[in-house]
Order: C-alpha cells, then structure tokens, then sequence
C-alpha cells in the first residue's frame, strides 16, 4: 500500500460534480456505521450498568454468604459455629447471626405482609450495608417511647414500605406473626407486638424498600418464641467475587445439618437473566452495523461502476489489479473507521455525561433504580470498535475484487 493508492482512494470518496449522488451514498453508509455503534455502545453500557447496580443493591442488602441448616428450621448454637466458620476460611471478615421470617405489619392507616429480619445491628452493619442506606433516623433496634412514653422495640423500614404504611421516625406500627409458632394446632392464633420505627432506609431497589423491615434479634425471639435460636448466619469476605470459595470450604467444613449458599447462587436466575440480555442486545444492535455494511457494498459498486473508465486508464499506467484492489478497500476502510470514531465518540461522551449527571431518569416504582445506570467497560469498548471496522473492510471485499478484474481496454472504452 503506497501514498498514490491512498490518494486516489481519498479522492474518489470525496464529493464531486459528476458524482454528487454516490458521494451522498457513502456519507450516508459512514452515518449508518456512527448510528450503529452509538446505539451499541450505548446499550452495553446500559447493560453494564444494570448488572453492576443491581449487583451491589443485591450484595448491599444480602449477605456475601448465608449458613442455613438442611431442614430449615431455627438453629441454637450459632456462636460455635460462627468460630468453625473463621477457623475454617480465613477471607471471612465479618459474620452475624439473622432471623427472618413473613409477617405482617399494620399502622393506624394500613395493614401490609412483609419480610422482617432479626439482627443485631452492631454485627449486621460488618456485613450489610442497609446502615449506609439511612434515609432518616438511625441504623437501631433500640427501644423507644412511642407516643404514650411507653418503650417499644424499635423496628426500621424501607422507604416504599413506610410510604405505604403512611408513618415517620417515631411513629407505632403493630407486628403481626401469621399464625402462632408455638403451636401446632389449627385454632392457635397469631402473635403480635408493638414497635415504633427508629430508622427509615432507601437502597434505591424498590424490592427491598418496600418489603423489608429489621428488627432486634432477642424482640423477634420473643415474638416467634424459639428461644436462642436464629435462622441462618450471614458472612462477609474479602471480596464478593471470591464468595463461592468460601461456600466450597464451608462445605467441608461444616456439620452435615448445615450449608452454605453464596449471594450469587441466590440470585441466579436475575445473574443469567442479564448476561442473556447483554449478549442478545448486542447481537440484535449489530445489525445495524451489518446493514449500514451493506450499503458500503452498494455504494462502492456504484463508484467502481462511475470510475470504469479511470480504473482503466490506470491499470494501463501499471497500477497493478492488487493495488485498485486496495484503493476500493482503503475508500470503505475510510467509510468504516470514520463511522466508527464519530458514532463512538458521541456514544462515550453521552455515557460520561450521564454517570456523572444521571441526568436520564426512571421511575423508581417501576424500575429497580431511580436513574438510567451507566457504566462503560473498555473491553466492550474495543470489542465494539474492532467489530465495526472488521466489518466495513470485509465488506469491501467485494466491490474490490470486482473493480480488479476489469479489462483495462473494455473498462477505457466504457461510456
């Protein structure tokens, strides 16, 4: 490839008087090339996004690991096996016992079914990150007088689910066991108690704010009247991604009436769910890069078809039928990068613009973020960018191999 053949390639791509229609062709391939990789780099970010926000709302609210028993039913010697837990795996940082069952809760305005956890905060704070989330009040379980100066537990709330229950920071809210624990007759009824709410989070996953209560470990107990007992541990480690190691070792380790289940085994179905999504995404917005692909191919027949008669006036000056090959190439390389750096380019900036302004919203009762989540990876970057221009020269080939097999005296007696 020499400077002439570069020459000829960037003259024939430019707009000329008795060109003007195919010239127009190739701009509008370059802009079919911009759009296509915009929308692609664009909806891989999204993707990105997505996966990487609900990834830390799921891993904010839920343990990196939980430790159950088989039968799943409440267990009473979890500090020993909380210390078998340390003893066994070292990246374990943090570990806190939890209870969690289905109950419902009523206000003076509305009754509601929720999920409530039993915790201690001191030691569920090492694991979760729900005290980081406080909208209002604090992370505490600690009793509190309710409006008649009488101590109630305290008990802390999602903001969907306080929205819903129409109550604040201080107000009562009445706990309500579905039907009693301690009592396996069908004439038992439910067990209930008052507490009042000592603190108000919002994670920005409307799943969790709106069905997710935490109370104190030894108030459930009463409640559920099990004694000692919790329902499972939850174990922090050193990085999440390292989590089903964790669940390997524990499972050597552990009694055979326990197991161990890491955050994304719990989550499997949403994990597969967006790795599907990312993959089909970017199949279905490839093809509009292929399509604008195409339209290179009809726009360079068009051009070998307008330029017969110079293809032939130079391969009769020795421009050999490899080097009219490579002008056709370079016209449709140079139609491919530039559609590829301009759609790109304004793809990118788009993407920074709204991870630093979120600027694009969503509405928080219907999807699981109040914003549109971004997040740019460099990998998907390249890959999109090496695609497209792949692409745009494949696309040449054709033109260009046709343009080489002209016969120079047919091709200058063309008209």
């Amino acid at each position: 490839m020499n400077k002439l053949e570069f020459l000829i390639a960037w003259r024939y791509l430019g707009a000329q008087r008795k060109s003007l229609f195919v010239s127009l062709i190739g701009i509008f391939s370059m802009l079919g090339v911009s759009i296509g990789v915009f929308a692609l780099v664009i909806a891989l970010a999204a993707v990105n996004g997505f996966e990487e926000e609900v990834t830390e709302q799921m891993i904010g609210k839920d343990a990196h690991v939980d430790v159950m028993g088989y039968d799943g039913e409440p267990f009473a010697d979890y500090e020993e096996l909380i210390k078998q837990i340390k003893q066994a795996d070292s990246s374990v940082i943090a570990a806190a016992p939890y209870l969690v069952y289905k109950m419902g809760i009523s206000s003076r305005k509305v009754n509601d079914g929720i999920v409530i956890y039993g915790i201690d905060p001191e030691r569920s704070n090492s694991v979760v990150d729900i005290g980081k989330k406080m909208r209002w009040g604090k992370f505490s379980v600690d009793s509190l007088p309710d409006m008649g100066g009488t101590n109630r537990p305290g008990v802390i709330l999602g903001i969907g689910l306080a929205n819903r229950l129409r109550v604040v920071v201080g107000d009562k809210v009445v706990l309500q066991t579905f039907q009693s624990p301690d009592a396996m007759m069908a004439s038992a009824g439910p067990k209930m108690m008052q507490a009042v709410v000592s603190g108000i989070f919002e994670t920005g996953q409307y799943e969790y704010d709106g069905n997710l209560a935490y109370i104190g470990i030894p108030e459930f107990q009463k409640l559920m009247n099990i004694g000692d007992k919790v329902s499972g541990i939850q174990l922090r480690v050193k990085h999440y991604d390292e989590a089903s190691n964790t669940v390997r070792k524990l499972s050597d380790a552990l009694p055979y009436t326990y197991y161990a289940i890491d955050w994304k085994t719990k989550n499997i179905t949403l994990l597969k769910w967006m790795n599907y999504e990312k993959f089909i995404v970017a199949a279905i917005i490839c093809l509009i890069i292929l399509v604008a692909a195409f339209n290179i191919i009809s726009s360079l027949i068009m051009v070998v078809i307008d330029k017969t008669k110079e293809i032939g006036i130079l391969r009769s000056m020795g421009l050999s039928k490899a080097g009219v090959m490579r002008v056709f190439m370079l016209m449709g390389s140079f139609i491919g990068v530039g559609g590829t750096l301009l759609g790109g380019s304004v793809g990118l900036t788009l993407c920074l613009f709204q991870q630093k302004y979120h600027f694009i919203t969503l509405p928080g009762d219907v999807y699981v973020l109040p914003y549109f989540p971004i997040q740019v990876h460099a990998l998907d970057v390249v890959m999109v960018f090496v695609t497209s221009i792949v692409l745009c020269v494949v696309a040449t080939l054709l033109p260009a191999w046709k343009a080489s097999r002209l016969d120079p005296v047919g091709a200058i007696r063309h008209e």
